[in-house]
């Protein structure tokens, strides 16, 4: 039996306060929509985890997610769903969704990790693809801001040295990054602050000092974790 949409049969089927509903959808699915096998693996992890709506939401988001970006399912899924990345990226994001303070936030983290599932390069990154949900569950609106403000100040050091070999590349622009701070009114001392939290998670980096003070730039982990992060927020934006 064919199903047209899987995501929508999904919805449908996982209510309640477990999962279910999920053995009726694997037997209507059977091996028809790789989909079904995500929330298959879900609900073993449920077993051993808390249940909740957000978490419910979040499965549901991911899988629709999944389906949207098919194009770039692998050839090998099947393997790819049964990894220990997955199943680790699968146990965060149903830990951290029930952690979620909103039904929006845990949407946004279902899709954030759908798009670093099978990405179109640096395909290693998958293997830390839990590490990157659990940092952005703890990263906060001005964290993010910051974040933006380094990638954007520093875009030119990225385009023209992409393996960031040259660290005096960045102290050409670090005017920029302060014309974009004084812009949106982020105190120095804010800026240390926010720079070195990003730093504790890998994504700035604390250059050279200057003679005018301390210097934040981003790391390559920050720049992927931002370009999933857009990608998530576009898509719920073209689902609303």
């Amino acid at each position: 039996m064919a199903i047209d949409n899987p995501s929508e049969k999904i919805r449908e089927l996982v209510k309640g306060d477990d999962f279910d509903g999920v053995g009726a959808a694997l037997q209507v699915g059977g091996i028809l929509s790789p989909i079904f096998k995500v929330v298959g693996i879900a609900k073993s992890i449920a077993t051993r985890h808390q249940t909740g709506e957000n978490i419910r939401i979040a499965i549901v988001a991911l899988c629709d997610e999944l389906e949207r970006i098919q194009d770039r399912w692998p050839k090998d899924l099947e393997s790819a769903l049964d990894s220990d990345w997955f199943k680790r990226a699968m146990t965060t994001l149903m830990e951290e969704s029930a952690r979620a303070v909103n039904d929006d936030r845990a949407r946004l983290l279902a899709r954030f990790a759908a798009q670093g599932c099978f990405p179109i390069e640096e395909k290693h990154r998958q293997e830390n693809l839990a590490s990157y949900i659990h940092d952005l569950a703890r990263l906060g609106t001005d964290d993010l801001q910051m974040l933006r403000i380094l990638r954007d100040a520093y875009k030119d050091v990225f385009n023209n040295d992409p393996n960031l070999r040259d660290p005096n590349h960045f102290t050409l622009h670090n005017e920029s990054f302060k014309q974009a701070a004084d812009k949106l009114n982020i105190h120095p001392d804010d800026r240390l602050s926010l720079g070195a939290r990003l730093n504790g998670f890998g994504l700035a980096f604390e250059g050279v000092p200057q003679m005018e003070g301390h210097f934040f730039r981003p790391t390559r982990r920050g720049i992927y974790l931002l370009s999933l992060l857009e990608a998530a927020e576009l898509s719920v934006k073209q689902q609303n």
